[in-house]
């Protein structure tokens, strides 16, 4: 009587061999897709992020803004300035930042460097000049907060000292009061379009909510925190 061979036959083998191949690129397309997702997911964590910090600090800033004249310019002007493509501001900064005393700030949107959009710059200087007994003189900072951007707009809500109807105007040049809002509009070179900031500004009880501690969101040893 015949034993039957032990092992596996040509077709078992071509059979088997077919189904690990199925198995395998079923797996390396599940990890595929999961790559996929966990790089979008870190995209999108980014990307919200970095909105989330920039939006900070335009309201811990402009929130703090205090309404000032400068009478010791060539020409007496008020503290804040501003069209839809620039701003100029005075709010104070913690000692914790290593700048003190209130600081005038310039927002202007200007061509980026890398032909991939324009740039948010800020320009940080001190509002009050050093007095002649200080050698030391602070020197001016200039960060670029946010990049890849594709427009931006700065509007300001307010009336003319009272004698007008509040309504949304497109510059604030040469007032002597401070609107009650500025909102921001952004949209990035990608197409993504960042919900609007309004902020009111507000110069009671300035930094009462952090114990004289700079906001998280802002700027520390010359670098912005968001980036």
């Amino acid at each position: 009587m015949r034993s039957k061979p032990n092992g596996f036959t040509l077709i078992e083998v071509l059979i088997g061999m077919s189904l690990l191949s199925v198995m395998m690129l079923l797996l390396f397309a599940s990890l595929r897709i999961c790559v996929q997702n966990w790089n979008a997911g870190e995209k999108k964590i980014t990307q919200v992020s970095q909105a989330a910090i920039v939006q900070n600090f335009f309201q811990n800033k402009l929130h703090s803004t205090l309404p000032l004249e400068a009478d010791f310019f060539e020409e007496k002007q008020f503290s804040f300035q501003g069209n839809q493509m620039q701003m100029q501001f005075v709010a104070p900064m913690a000692a914790s930042v290593g700048r003190l005393g209130v600081q005038l700030f310039t927002l202007s949107l200007e061509e980026g460097t890398d032909d991939t959009g324009s740039e948010l710059k800020v320009n940080i200087r001190p509002f009050f000049p050093k007095s002649e007994d200080e050698s030391e003189e602070w020197e001016e900072e200039s960060i670029v907060i946010l990049k890849n951007i594709q427009d931006l707009r700065f509007s300001y809500y307010g009336s003319d000292e009272d004698i007008s109807d509040a309504e949304w105007q497109e510059e604030w040049i040469e007032k002597s009061n401070l609107p009650k809002l500025v909102s921001i509009d952004i949209e990035l070179t990608n197409g993504e379009i960042w919900p609007q900031v309004v902020v009111a500004l507000k110069i009671d009880g300035i930094n009462a909510n952090n114990n004289g501690q700079d906001d998280l969101f802002g700027i520390e040893n010359g670098r912005f925190l968001g980036q």
